[in-house]
């Protein structure tokens, strides 16, 4: 899915089925974004590495940026697609959406409440 970072679209992938959430109180889905590797001296998460093929979207080298991941709550979710904000995009095939999944785990910038939700969710 696209979403809007800064001011331009970046391909978000949807890590589970929605499922409920009781700390939020409704159906939620785990989320984290794709985003650029910039060339030394700015940083990137090693976990997962996207490269173009790995998507339709995806042009030149990105990683999955794990210390953004969020849970989104699914009704919000519905009304942002509905007014044009989120934008739905193919999936990814399955062998690169597990790399994304075993991502979280690898990983040091995965934030423990995400690792949580992951772990109980996502497996």
């Amino acid at each position: 899915m696209l979403a809007p970072v800064g001011g331009s679209n970046h391909l978000h992938i949807i890590c589970n089925d929605p499922v409920y959430y009781a700390i939020n109180g409704c159906d939620c889905i785990l989320v984290v974004n794709i985003t650029t590797i910039y060339p030394p001296p700015v940083h990137h998460d090693p976990a997962c590495i996207l490269r173009s093929g790995d998507h339709d979207f995806i042009r030149h080298d990105s990683y999955v940026y794990y210390a953004d991941a969020i849970i989104w709550k699914v009704p919000n979710v519905i009304s942002r697609q509905q007014s044009g904000e989120l934008i739905p995009r193919a999936d990814m095939s399955e062998a690169t959406f597990q790399r994304v999944l075993d991502g979280f785990g690898i990983s040091d910038f995965t934030h423990p409440r995400i690792l949580k939700f992951y772990r109980n969710y996502c497996i």
